[in-house]
C-alpha cells in the first residue's frame, strides 16, 4: 500500500509523561496477543484494520483497546499514532465511560473524541518549537478527560504514590510500603487498589519502564539502563515492555530508527 505522502514529512516521536506513553510513527503490524496498558490507536491518513482472531478484521481511524485483550492490528507501512495508559490514567476511565455505547466485542470503535484527538496529535507533530512547556500543554489534551472532580482521599496511598514515582528502582516489599505509611500489608493492597486501580506492583512496573527508556535515550546500554530502574537485567527489561507495550524495546530503538522524545521525569531521574 502506498504511504500518503503527508506522512512523509513527519517526525517520529516518543513522549512519555505521567501515566500515559505516545508512540507517532511506521511499526510493523502487530499480531494476536495482548498488552498490560490500555492503547488508543489513531490513524490520521486513514483507516487501520483491527481483529480479536486473526479472522474478521475491522476497519478504524480511532480505537480504545482495554489492557489484556488479545488483537491485531494491521497498519500496513502507514503512519501510526499509539496511546499507552496505565489503568492509574484518570484518562482512560474517561475515554472509556464516554464510548460505552461503541464497544464492539471489548474495544471501542470510531471514539467520540475523534476529532479532538486528530487535532492535538497533529499540533504535536507538526511542532516546530522546542518548547517543553508547550508540548506538556498539548501532551495533556489528549486524551480528553471529563474533569469528575476525583482527588486521591488517602493520604497515606499518596505518600507511596510518591515514592514510587520518584523511587521506582527501588525494591519495596508490600511490607515495606505498608510499614513506611503505617498500615498493614492487606490494606495497602486493598487502598492502594481502590484509590489508584490497579495493584502497587503494577502502578511501580510503570514508572520503571518510564525510567528504563529515559536511560536509554540519554546514551545507557539496555544492561546499565534496566539496572538502574530495579529490573533484574536486560533480559527482565524486553519480557516486560514487551507484555505491556506489545512488541520488543528493539522495534522501538533500533538504531536507524531517528526518535524525537520527551520523557517527563522526576528530577531524580536525571541523577548520576
Amino acid at each position: 500500500m502506498e504511504i500518503n505522502s503527508s506522512s512523509l514529512q513527519r517526525q517520529e516521536r516518543i513522549c512519555i509523561w505521567g501515566s500515559r506513553c505516545l508512540f507517532a510513527g511506521y511499526l510493523p503490524d502487530l499480531t494476536l496477543r495482548r498488552r498490560a496498558a490500555a492503547t488508543v490507536c489513531i490513524g490520521l491518513d486513514g483507516e487501520f484494520q483491527v481483529s480479536l482472531n486473526d479472522t474478521d478484521w475491522i476497519g478504524f481511524r480511532t480505537a480504545l483497546i482495554p489492557p489484556m485483550v488479545d488483537h491485531s492490528i494491521r497498519f500496513s507501512g502507514n503512519f501510526c499514532v499509539l496511546l499507552f495508559m496505565d489503568l492509574s490514567s484518570p484518562n482512560y476511565e474517561s475515554l472509556r465511560a464516554s464510548n460505552l455505547e461503541s464497544e464492539n466485542e471489548g474495544i471501542f470503535i470510531s471514539l467520540r473524541e475523534e476529532e479532538q484527538l486528530f487535532d492535538s496529535i497533529s499540533k504535536i507533530l507538526s511542532l516546530n518549537s522546542d518548547s517543553e512547556e508547550r508540548l506538556l500543554e498539548l501532551l495533556n489534551q489528549i486524551p480528553p478527560i471529563v474533569e469528575n472532580g476525583y482527588r486521591m482521599k488517602d493520604p497515606r496511598i499518596q505518600k507511596i504514590v510518591e515514592l514510587i514515582t520518584t523511587m521506582p528502582h527501588e525494591d519495596h516489599s508490600a511490607k515495606d510500603l505498608a510499614e513506611f505509611a503505617s498500615m498493614s500489608v492487606s490494606n495497602l493492597e486493598h487502598q492502594f487498589k481502590k484509590e489508584i486501580g490497579i495493584p502497587f506492583h503494577s502502578f511501580r512496573t510503570w514508572f520503571r519502564l518510564k525510567l528504563t527508556v529515559y536511560s536509554l535515550l540519554h546514551g545507557m546500554s539496555h544492561t546499565d539502563a534496566a539496572h538502574r530502574a530495579g529490573f533484574f537485567d536486560s533480559a527482565h527489561f524486553t519480557r516486560t515492555f514487551r507484555a505491556t507495550f506489545g512488541l520488543p524495546p528493539s522495534e522501538i530503538f533500533r538504531s536507524t530508527r531517528h526518535l524525537k522524545s520527551f520523557i517527563e521525569v522526576p528530577a531524580s531521574y536525571a541523577e548520576a
